[in-house]
């Protein structure tokens, strides 16, 4: 069965800025062309990326032994004239303008104004203002606009956000669930700015995103510290009182097993020997898993060594294994690389006290292999001059 279609006219109705050879180009329906019935979707499927219209059809006027006529009728998305904000207060216009992303002249698609309350809802939840509510409309402008030459006054519509911004949600309580390691006393007070609203810290108790999310990131770097390598939250639920002044957060954790090390393990390395590294990593078998001492004892203390020695380009990767239920298998793969020398040294920003005086409290020198313990206490002298800001 044939199912081409051979297209004798094809026509353009219903735009008003956008020309008819680009409606008719971006379709890829033009005339004398021969087509099939899976071509219309794809035309409209075509002109809908453009984002400039919000209702398309593709209508068949007639068919003769010439072909088909038809007719692609476009209703065109709106023109965004003014922003305008009513009933807020605690937000200027300003602070809400910096944070959208809306500007005059832009198309106004099917999804602008609920995405654009959402932006403003986040904006509000960041300041606290959970209970915000915002209604937008599309109003017709009250002064005649020169968009596209006039050609598409009549598509041009005001925004207009209409918002109850209501007062700022107190926090009640914290309540932590799933945590049997830590009490809930404990982990609030990793908390740094997400507080319960005790009498004497009622200006500290509103809710702020930002601020809680910092906080989340606080008690899940104090779970790892102690040991707990896998500890991540499950949810965060919130309930509200019944005047809705405060509100309860309900936060779900899951603690995981506590980790100790079982092994530890190298390769790559030809500078040093094994017992060097395991005295530097100054971690032994059988002690708790902490992140933050985890991190010092190999990217200070093990990648030291190699800083020392002039080896700026060398790495240190652990590669963690969990073994049994609490245990870790720790292997160091070593990367060496070159040894590295210094070349020149510039000292720049002194405007009163002279070069000579500065190089007297170095510890490196042109031609010396690169050490970082000797520029670190370079540093500290050159500052114990007590000339400078910082350097």
């Amino acid at each position: 069965m044939n199912d081409d279609i051979q297209l004798a006219q094809v026509r353009v109705s219903g735009n008003a800025i956008t020309s008819e050879n680009t409606i008719v180009f971006t379709a890829g329906l033009r005339e004398g062309q021969t087509i099939t019935p899976a071509d219309f979707p794809r035309a409209i499927k075509r002109l809908w990326q453009l984002g400039l219209f919000q209702d398309i059809q593709i209508q068949y006027d007639e068919e003769t032994d010439e072909g088909l006529s038809l007719t692609i009728i476009v209703k065109e998305n709106f023109i965004l004239g003014e922003i305008k904000y009513e009933g807020n207060k605690k937000l200027k216009d300003r602070k809400l303008e910096e944070e959208i992303t809306l500007a005059k002249g832009q198309r106004i698609k099917p999804n602008t104004l609920h995405e654009t309350e959402e932006s403003i809802r986040k904006i509000y939840a960041e300041k606290g203002y959970l209970n915000v509510m915002i209604d937008s409309e599309l109003a017709i402008p009250e002064e005649e606009t020169t968009f596209f030459e006039g050609k598409g006054k009549d598509l041009v519509r005001d925004i207009v956000f209409n918002i109850q911004e209501n007062n700022k949600i107190k926090i009640g309580k914290i309540i932590f669930e799933g945590n049997n390691s830590f009490s809930d006393f404990r982990l609030r007070w990793q908390l740094k700015e997400t507080k319960q609203q005790p009498w004497y810290m009622f200006w500290r108790s509103t809710f702020d995103k930002k601020k809680f999310d910092e906080d989340m990131n606080l008690v899940s770097t104090f779970y790892r510290n102690k040991g707990y390598r896998d500890f991540h939250f499950v949810n965060d639920s919130v309930q509200y009182s019944d005047n809705h002044k405060k509100m309860y957060l309900i936060l779900t954790v899951e603690e995981g097993p506590q980790y100790k090390y079982r092994n530890f393990s190298w390769e790559g390395m030809t500078l040093f020997e094994e017992h060097k590294l395991q005295r530097a990593l100054a971690l032994d078998q059988g002690d708790k898993y902490s992140e933050e001492d985890f991190n010092m004892a190999v990217f200070s203390r093990v990648q030291g060594l190699y800083l020392d020695r002039g080896y700026i380009y060398s790495r240190v990767e652990p590669k963690i294994t969990p073994v049994g239920q609490d245990s870790l298998d720790i292997h160091f793969v070593i990367t060496e690389n070159h040894k590295v020398y210094i070349n020149h040294i510039a000292i720049q920003g002194n405007t009163r006290t002279r070069e000579n005086v500065i190089r007297r409290q170095l510890r490196v020198f042109p031609g010396d292999v690169y050490n970082q313990e000797r520029i670190t206490r370079s540093y500290r002298e050159v500052m114990m001059l007590n000339f400078f800001a910082n350097a």
